[in-house]
This record gives structure tokens, sequence and C-alpha cells, in this order.
């Protein structure tokens, strides 16, 4: 019996959450855990804050997991793997109990509550689907034409995108609310839901700037006084030349299957003319061969480049749609503070703090409902890191003393554009490196119960001087080749 599961085993088989087919040892499970603010690259048997398993191997290796099943003749393993800044996924691990040091266990309640996570998270392809399509839309005319509306409990959404990139948007910004109320747990109730408008074509956007009379460069705003959040994308053209695109492909994919189920009947006439012509048998069996591997060949290769162009189109479209989301969660993070933790009208969270937290989340991996930050943003990083090597100190004390109108940002390279950048990497480091964003230090921080001045009420909060402080953050992001640790504590 252990034979035949041994040899199981080793003919091994990888699952996805699709499908399975033959072809490796281990099951690869991609799937999305959940963290509670930030995870140390270096965990071990915690990740996010779920209380994990352990296995050693007798040759040393050790995985945080669960354990799956155990028996006489084989144990199964599934480890959670965590890449920086990638969505976290799980191997699952055929093991022979005599490959097995030793075992660290959960009990009790511990376990039945990983068990029930793990089973919820790898389903979650088919959780989000499924939240999809109960999403209930209602068709609408928008001021920008039809569309569709959604009267949500966090949100109202209007929006002029498709019906699918509607319902895809819906599920997404209702997991980033429930991420961000997880990050900063809410300290009121708005008296109205924050009203968001979807454009699926950008010249739709752009007329809402022009009767704003707003001279902005990104794509998406956030307006406190309107509580509105607008976004403008060309998913619509996209998805229509998408469509358009695929169709032309399934007409010359049916084409190409018409002519393979009609080709037998064409290489039996090419055989009777051959026969007809006075070819030997012998030489009708090499014609007919070479025909038939010819045709196969140019089969194989027609649909080949059609997986392949359809792939790549569809991997631009994905990536058009993670720009636009990742906008929207931009301004969410906006809208969540001013609505639920710090209204301006009371507690004004300083701008730069502001908008360098809303870059963090806008590029944070979206786990499931929770926000999990692992690595810096590498483009980010690049730009600041120019910038820091052209720029002398002091850079610091500019960026806490600079208006808020001076964060608008017209193009890349510009005065807003650096201050973005200094915010989003001086809050990076506070979270990362320092661990200083979180609980009642932050309250204290944005309240500023003493009326200090920005240098001032900045010193306070990290506690030692602004130029050792600042010397300390160059010195980290200009020697930042692999993500640090940071655990959020509070």
């Amino acid at each position: 019996m252990c034979a035949n599961n041994g040899e199981e085993a080793a003919a091994g088989r990888t699952l996805t959450l699709s499908g399975a087919a033959v072809g490796a040892i281990t099951t690869v499970i991609w799937l999305a855990l959940p963290s509670l603010w930030v995870l140390a690259a270096d965990a071990g048997s915690r990740v996010g804050g779920w209380q994990l398993e352990s296995l050693t191997r007798s040759d040393g290796t050790r995985y945080a997991g669960l354990i799956l099943s155990e028996g006489g003749c084989e144990w199964e393993f599934a480890e959670i793997v965590q890449p920086p800044g990638r969505p976290m996924f799980a191997v699952i691990r055929p093991l022979d109990p005599a490959e097995i040091a030793s075992v660290e266990r959960l009990e009790g309640a511990p376990r039945r509550q990983l068990q029930d996570r793990f089973a919820r998270f790898r389903a979650r392809a088919r959780i989000e689907a499924g939240r999809m399509r109960d999403v209930q839309l209602e068709p609408a005319d928008t001021e920008q034409g039809p569309g569709w509306t959604y009267p949500g409990t966090w949100f109202r959404l209007e929006s002029t995108a498709d019906e699918e990139m509607t319902r895809r948007t819906v599920v997404r910004v209702e997991q980033i609310f429930r991420a961000y109320r997880q990050v900063l747990p809410a300290l009121r109730e708005p008296n109205q839901a924050v009203k968001i408008t979807l454009f699926g074509e950008m010249q739709q956007y752009r007329r809402v700037l022009e009767d704003w009379n707003l001279d902005i460069a990104n794509p998406a705003f956030y307006s406190p006084s309107h509580n509105r959040i607008v976004v403008g994308t060309d998913l619509n053209v996209f998805s229509q030349r998408l469509q358009q695109i695929r169709d032309q492909h399934a007409a010359v994919r049916r084409k190409y299957e018409q002519w393979a189920e009609t080709f037998p009947t064409r290489l039996a006439e090419v055989a009777s003319e051959l026969r007809t012509r006075g070819y030997d048998a012998g030489e009708i069996e090499l014609e007919t061969r070479a025909r038939r591997a010819a045709w196969e060949r140019e089969f194989a290769t027609a649909l080949s480049r059609l997986e392949v162009a359809e792939r790549r189109n569809s991997a631009r479209f994905a990536e058009v749609t993670r720009q636009s989301l990742a906008r929207l969660y931009h301004e969410a993070f906006h809208a969540y503070v001013e609505n639920y933790v710090y209204p301006r009208d009371s507690h004004p969270m300083p701008k730069w703090l502001d908008e360098g937290l809303a870059q963090i989340f806008e590029t944070a991996q979206l786990d499931g409902d929770t926000l999990r930050i692992d690595a810096p943003d590498p483009v980010r990083l690049a730009q600041l890191r120019e910038l820091l090597q052209e720029s002398a100190t002091g850079g610091i004390a500019k960026l806490l003393n600079a208006p808020d109108d001076q964060f608008l940002t017209l193009h890349e390279g510009d005065a807003g554009h650096r201050l973005y950048l200094y915010a989003w990497g001086l809050a990076w480091y506070l979270i990362y490196n320092q661990n200083l964003l979180y609980g009642d230090r932050l309250d204290r921080y944005v309240i500023n119960p003493d009326g200090r001045e920005p240098v001032a009420r900045f010193k306070a909060l990290i506690e030692m001087p602004l130029d050792e402080f600042e010397t300390a953050w160059r010195h980290a992001l200009l020697s930042l080749t692999q993500p640090g640790r940071a655990v959020r504590n509070g």
C-alpha cells in the first residue's frame, strides 16, 4: 500500500484553482492570506497574525503552515509562503513520515480557526466571482451617459464602465474599505456615504475636470467638499478592442477547426489523385504522411499564436485594470480617513502623511479583505533615490512645512511630484523601519493636542533631532536592497 502511495507521490500533480495537470511533485495553490498592517519578512511561524503550525524535516528544512493530513505512508502539509510585494500562496507538500524530524502543532480553537481560514482563502477566486454575481447593479442615466449605480453601505457607485468592470470595482472597493478599517479602526460614522464616479472613457473624466475648473494630471481625485471620488479610465475602449480581437481570433480558430475536420477527406482525395497518376502505395504513403505532418504543424502553430496573442492582450487589459484600481485605492484612502477617522474640520491629517500613506496603500497587496505591505514600490523607490542623491539635506523640513496646494502635481518631476516622493518615502520609513504610525501614537500626532508647529510636532513623534533622523532616513532608503522588518504592535 505504501509503495503505491510512493509511486503516486513520485508521479506528482499540480493543482490550481481552475484545474489539475500531472507534472510536479508538489501542489501549488495561489491564494491570498490576510495580514493586519505590515508583515515581517522573517515572520517565522506567524504570518499576518495567523498562528501557524510548523514542520521540520530531518535535513533541517522548516515549513510553516497547516498539517492537512497525516498517516503511516504519507503526510500532507500546506506550507504558507509570502513573497515580498506579491500575493501569498501555499505549497502542498506530500512528505514521507521518515523525513519528518519534529512538528509543532496547534490544538483546539486555534487549529480550527486556521483550518477555517485556509479553506476560505483557498477558495478566494470562487468567492470573489460569487461576490461579483451578487452585486446588485441598477441601470441608470448618469451625467455622462448610460451606466450603472450601486447603493452600497460605505459608498454609492455611479459608473459608465461596462457591467463586468463595474461589478469588479464594487467588489474591490468593498474589500479595500474593509482593509482600511483593519489598518485604521473607524473613530466615527459619516453622515452620508462616499460617492464614487467611475468613468469608462477618459473624455468623460476630462469634462468633469473642466466643469470643476481643475487642472490635474492624475486620472483620479477625491473632493472632500463633495465627498466624492472621481476616476477616469479608458477601460471601455480596451474592453471593446479586446472583445473585437477575441471575436476575430474565434473566427480564425473556427476556420482552422473546420479545416481540421475536413482534412482527412482532402487527404484521401490527394491519395486518390496520386493513385490515378500512377504513384505506387509506398510513394503515396510518404506523400500523405508529409502533408499530414505539415498540416499538423501549421494547425498547432496557428493555435499557439492565437493563444500567445490572447494572453498578451489579456495581460495588457489586466494591467490597465490594475492601474485604475490602484488609483481608486489611493483616493479611497483619502475618503476613508476623512469620513471615518480624521475629518479635516476637526482633526485633519497632515497633507504629507495623508498622501504618503495613500501611495503606500495604492501598491500594497490586497489579500482578501486585508492589506499586506512587505516591499517598497520599486518605481517610487528608484525615483526617490535619484532625488536624494541630487539634493542636500533639509528635505524633510520642507515637506513638513509645505502648504497643501504645493502637493498639486501637473507633471512628473515638478515640485508637487517631488513632495509626493518625499511623503511616500517618509511614511514608508516610519511604518517599515520605525514602526511609529499606529494606535495612540498616530492619534497624538494627527490630533496635535499641544498645537505644535509642523517640525516640532514631527519631532515629538520621532523623539529625536530632525537632522539626525533625516540622516538615518536617507541612509536607509539609499541602501535599501531588500525589504526590512516592520510589524504592527498596536
